[in-house]
């Protein structure tokens, strides 16, 4: 079964304390708080994944005519290339869950797609993050909602998520 929003925040499957989202239908809509290029690739071996390097992009004003009108904007200019996006909201997910996050369709009417890994059940982080391709130059403002995500219920597993990437691990 799929939750809707307010199963989602009724089950408190999301950490929300620093949240810029808000609530959709089936999903909550999660809001980039750093963006970051993937510079160098790493590896995937047996045992372990070797992150690769990455470099925070920093973000910039730039002006945006909205009817007529100009106005600046605090976000992050990005050429073509791969990201990694980091957003406001956390999740702490029960051992019956699991999370998937998708683009909102105006990331991809805009040229680029945002890739996610599954959320297992168990897994928990103050922060979640994903990546994004980008085909053409983009500007995303700082705290735009740019992606959804959304959970299924599951049978409850044994043992949850407890590898290299729980609790922050790895950005600390």
């Amino acid at each position: 079964m799929m939750l809707n929003a307010e199963q989602i925040v009724e089950k408190k499957l999301l950490r929300l304390e620093n949240s810029k989202g808000k609530p959709a239908q089936i999903g909550y809509d999660l809001s980039v708080k750093n963006v970051r290029e993937v510079s160098r690739s790493g590896a995937v071996l047996v045992d372990r994944t070797e992150l690769p390097q990455y470099t925070y992009i920093s973000p910039i004003d730039v002006p945006v005519n909205k009817d007529g009108v100009w106005e600046m904007k605090h976000g992050f200019d990005l050429a073509p290339g791969y990201y990694e996006l980091e957003f406001w909201e956390g999740c702490k997910i029960p051992n019956n869950y699991v999370g998937l996050i998708r683009q909102r369709s105006s990331v991809l009417r805009n040229g680029a797609l945002i890739h996610s890994s599954v959320f297992d059940p168990g897994f928990e982080t103050d922060s979640m993050g994903c990546f994004i391709a980008v085909f053409c130059p983009l500007f995303i403002e700082r705290n735009a909602r740019v992606a959804q995500m959304y959970f299924h219920e599951c049978e409850p597993v044994a043992k949850g998520y407890d590898g290299q990437f729980q609790k922050d691990k790895q950005r600390k």
